[in-house]
């Protein structure tokens, strides 16, 4: 008879009793003869263990029970504090034409960071050896370039992707690595997760330095009206108590107001993000009042007179849903009077939850910079490549302009809103809408040819003082929110970040972006949107595998457009605002690395000392939760 290949170890000794109202006595383990097994992969049984009861190889992966039983799905209806509404950013969902998948195919040509591993230990297992993998298996995978082995025999790594807004080159570009894409958002055994809509549970069940995960949990601290506007307000207080320090900020502040031209202001080379010149809020973020807090929204009917425009917008909406202007005291007077009537409703004391989103006025720019007669923005990106250390880039984008001519007494808002949504109920879209979206080029053109000599301006005033500006502004809002975010290792986030040029050409920060537009309806968005998504991956790549490996961050091979704006490893660790439980090793040489003494990439320079921020303001919070829904209309 042949032998088994599992063999019993029975306890010696009297048996186990068990009182009622007890746990019961651990049941007889079952060991496996180890299997043979190919370097660099791990055996099913490691990955993922058969019950006690149940010997013999457990079913293929992904059909194995993992994480909690009751795990709610994506989106569930009962996430209130994490969930967002699923992206429709500036929708292009009529657009027919896909992304440039040649482009993309292009794009990744560049040798791939490396892949990640995965694994996971069933709750009731007490076999030490099916924990985890161990550092030295994962760099094993982490050094196959992101592929699998071909010798493997395990499927994946799996990737999820949830929503459709950029899922066509998120999917190419995996699928290019040789991962598996998994259609059940609740599976853990995923390597990369991709959604537009936040979930409680993706973050509980999140397992650090493992998995890469899109959207920081808190990014709402940046990307709604009322986060920001808190966030930037706790900033302004942090830098008025320092400035009362003898010879501190105060001192900057005043030397700074006799500055008299954007070009004369100091910043220091990318990477460092220590401008010698502090940021007002006032000079890039137009005034704003909050509603839903009384004395604020007091204040503004109180200052409102009808020489000045006012833009109302809900907090976290998007395709310009609930904006609205306001003019005259007229339509002043009706929003004091139904703000006034839901705030004495007793059902919205009830349950607040239900209640009307949250709202914001803004003092509208009526002198904004036109191109050929018609209002645009520019779109531009920030992405946080890795928390742990932070690892902050700037990326450009493209611009974004109306159909219509500008008229600051209309009431179309399609002429006041640049978003392709609000575009598309022209019936010219279709035949225009390749000049509603510009690439950086054109707009630098376009300057040069029509202001330069006019007003004075610098030469390709776009790729030097307003790309300059662009990034002193988001570096002071990244700076701002940074104490408070959510770090762990595997968080990532691009966020889209809005500008509005005036006739003065004064840059103004309109918002801030979850989960930015990536559709590619048009031939602009077609060149930019999948180099902005494969640079994004292949950045979150290549910092994740290189803080797991405790190397030095910088040369970034995978770094082509985006420019470093903050290189984290210097500053304090553990991070003051993050649950970050990896620790790092301190950084040393790569002894591994065969790319040591070559060109550093554009914008590497390395950070010098670490930066030093104000204490850390209490979290600005809002009347109520709010419902994040990315991509906001911008006014």
């Amino acid at each position: 008879m042949a032998h088994s290949c599992t063999r019993f170890i029975h306890r010696r000794g009297p048996p186990t009793r068990t009182r009622a109202g007890s746990k019961r006595g651990k049941r007889p383990r079952i060991q496996q003869r180890p299997r043979a097994r190919v370097s660099g992969t791990i055996p099913a049984s490691r990955l993922h263990p058969a019950p006690a009861s149940q010997p013999g190889p457990c079913p293929a992966p992904g059909h194995c029970p993992v994480g909690p039983a009751h795990e709610r799905p994506m989106g569930s209806s009962q996430e209130e504090g994490l969930q967002c509404q699923p992206s429709q950013p500036d929708h292009d969902a009529g657009g027919h034409c896909g992304p440039d998948l040649e482009g993309a195919e292009r794009a990744s040509a560049t040798p791939g960071p490396p892949g990640l591993l995965n694994s996971h230990r069933p709750a009731d297992s007490d076999d030490t050896n099916a924990a985890g993998p161990s550092a030295a298996l994962l760099e094993g995978l982490l050094l196959g370039g992101g592929k699998p082995s071909p010798h493997s025999t395990r499927p994946g790594p799996f990737f999820y992707i949830g929503g459709s807004n950029g899922a066509t080159i998120i999917s190419s570009y995996c699928k290019s690595k040789g991962w598996q894409r998994i259609q059940d958002s609740r599976r853990g055994d995923y390597t990369l997760k991709w959604c537009e809509v936040k979930s409680r549970d993706s973050y509980g069940s999140f397992r650090e330095g493992e998995q890469l995960l899109y959207q920081l949990p808190n990014n709402k601290l940046l990307t709604t009206k009322i986060g920001l506007l808190s966030t930037l307000r706790g900033r302004a207080r942090a830098m008025s108590k320092a400035s009362k320090v003898p010879g501190g900020a105060q001192a900057r502040l005043e030397k700074d107001a006799a500055a008299p031209t954007l070009e004369d202001l100091p910043w220091t080379s990318p990477g460092y993000l220590r401008p010698q010149r502090v940021l007002r809020m006032e000079e890039f973020f137009p005034e704003t009042y909050r509603l839903d807090l009384k004395h604020e929204r007091e204040a503004f009917f109180t200052l409102f007179d009808e020489t000045q425009i006012w833009i109302c917008k809900p907090t976290a909406s998007n395709q310009g849903k609930g904006i609205f202007l306001l003019r005259n005291q007229e339509e002043v007077a009706a929003l004091q009077a139904k703000t006034r009537s839901m705030e004495d409703d007793p059902i919205h004391h009830k349950t607040p939850f239900r209640g009307p989103q949250a709202r914001v006025v803004q003092r509208y720019i009526q002198n904004p910079l036109l191109l050929d007669g018609r209002k645009f923005d520019v779109r531009s990106y920030l992405l946080i490549a890795c928390t742990t250390p932070y690892m902050i880039f700037f990326g450009h984008g493209y611009a974004r302009l109306t159909l219509s001519l500008y008229d600051p007494h209309s009431s179309d808002l399609s002429g006041h809103l640049t978003n392709q949504f609000m575009q598309k109920k022209s019936p010219l879209y279709m035949l225009l809408k390749e000049d509603t979206v510009w690439s950086m080029e054109h707009l630098n053109r376009y300057i040069n040819d029509t202001f330069w000599k006019a007003r004075g301006l610098a030469k390709d005033w776009v790729f030097t003082t307003l790309t300059k500006r662009m990034q002193q502004i988001m570096a002071h809002c990244f700076l701002a929110a940074k104490p408070k975010l959510d770090c762990k290792l595997g968080y990532f986030d691009l966020i889209g970040c809005d500008f509005l040029i005036d006739d003065n050409f004064k840059v103004w920060l309109l918002e801030m972006n979850s989960n930015p537009a990536l559709h590619t309806n048009c031939k602009v968005l077609k060149d930019v949107i999948p180099g902005v998504v494969i640079e994004t991956l292949d950045l979150v790549l290549e910092t994740f595998r290189k803080s797991l490996r405790g190397q030095k961050m910088l040369p970034l091979l995978s770094q082509r457009r985006f420019v470093l704006l903050h290189n984290g490893e210097a500053d304090p660790w553990p991070h003051r605002g993050g649950s970050c439980s990896l620790r790092r090793r301190p950084p040393g040489p790569d002894l591994d690395s065969a790319h040591d003494g070559e060109p550093q990439a554009p914008g590497t320079e390395q950070s010098g000392a670490g930066n030093r921020h104000p204490a850390q303001e209490p979290s600005p919070g809002t009347a109520k939760e709010e419902r994040e829904e990315p991509e906001n209309a911008r006014p």
